[in-house]
């Protein structure tokens, strides 16, 4: 049975951001839209089987009536929790029923989550959120179709899958935690609204990429050296006044609508399986933009690089793979 997941998290796209910069609001109405669309396109791509993260917004249902005599759409049999544990426990039992692809509505924070629990499967992140570098800007029907397509196993769409980068955050030799884009040591003491804006309390920064086109403390390291998808290493960036021969001070979209000046005392290249140690006591470290883990006395913290994060769909690249070859005789 051909199977995609469906993870769409309602709080995505709402946090204090919103106060302290000009971020976008994506209401839970634009998300039941985007969902409707998105059920429209795994439809049209034959898919059997559509598996939903329950949540206390129901965001899918009218998706799931759109589509009630064409598709098989359900939620998954676990309580409705709208926090970060209920998506990675859903996309942990998609992966376990077969899932072939799985489509998230949320930012880079939603998608970090969903990675802790999705394995092997393929993610069609559509953007919702605030910190927007691992999911993409795209319409609904065109993901839902990438999506099914990748499901059903369309020869030749496997070439628009990426095995993504990765950090590892360890504390005492365990494995607590994972980031995608962004790590940020700050100066907070306590997790609190979670989401970081002022590069004032930020230490050091550790980046998978840095684009020049993303938004987030990720552009910061992208106006020092640009880091793609797939380019096996990440950046590694202390910042502060200096005057090493790396210190810099750049301008940089760290939010919507915020563009600071940052100095950056000095930065250098991580390599793939490379650990650092974090000494920064106390303080917490932003994970994907939101500060999630407490630095506390005694504890040893490292951070590592690695390629085995998870795979994710270029809907665009997979578009025109599925799109017919026509021989024009030249």
């Amino acid at each position: 049975m051909i199977t995609v997941g469906v993870i769409a998290n309602p709080a995505a796209g709402k946090d204090i951001r919103r106060l302290v910069a000009a971020g976008r609001v994506v209401s839970n109405q634009e998300k039941a839209n985007t969902l409707r669309r998105v059920f429209a396109g795994l439809v049209s791509a034959n898919v059997d089987r559509v598996l939903v993260m329950p949540d206390l917004s129901r965001l899918a249902a009218p998706a799931m009536e759109d589509v009630e005599n064409q598709i098989e759409a359900r939620y998954l049999e676990m309580p409705r929790i709208d926090h970060q544990d209920g998506s990675t426990r859903a996309a942990r039992m998609m992966a376990d029923a077969g899932a072939g692809a799985i489509v998230t509505l949320g930012g880079d924070g939603t998608n970090r989550v969903v990675a802790k629990g999705v394995g092997d499967v393929p993610l069609v992140p559509i953007s919702t959120g605030t910190n927007n570098v691992f999911p993409q800007m795209i319409e609904g029907t065109l993901a839902g179709i990438a999506a099914g397509s990748v499901a059903m196993g369309v020869v030749g769409v496997d070439a628009a899958i990426t095995r993504c980068k990765r950090f590892d955050i360890f504390v005492d030799e365990e494995l607590v935690d994972i980031a995608l884009i962004d790590a940020a040591v700050s100066t907070e003491m306590f997790v609190g609204a979670r989401a970081v804006w002022n590069m004032d309390t930020v230490e050091d920064v550790f980046l998978t990429r840095a684009e020049p086109a993303s938004i987030g403390i990720s552009a910061v390291g992208s106006q020092l050296r640009p880091v793609s998808i797939d380019e096996p290493l990440g950046l590694h960036l202390r910042l502060g006044e200096g005057d090493g021969p790396t210190a810099r001070s750049v301008k940089a979209p760290i939010a919507p609508g915020m563009v600071p000046e940052v100095a950056v005392s000095e930065w250098d290249v991580m390599q793939p399986g490379e650990r650092r140690r974090i000494d920064r006591r106390p303080g917490t470290i932003a994970l994907d933009g939101e500060r999630e883990v407490t630095l506390l006395p005694n504890q040893v913290v490292e951070i590592a690089l690695t390629l085995d994060g998870p795979k994710v769909v270029d809907v665009a690249h997979a578009l025109r793979l599925l799109a017919p070859k026509i021989d024009t005789g030249e």
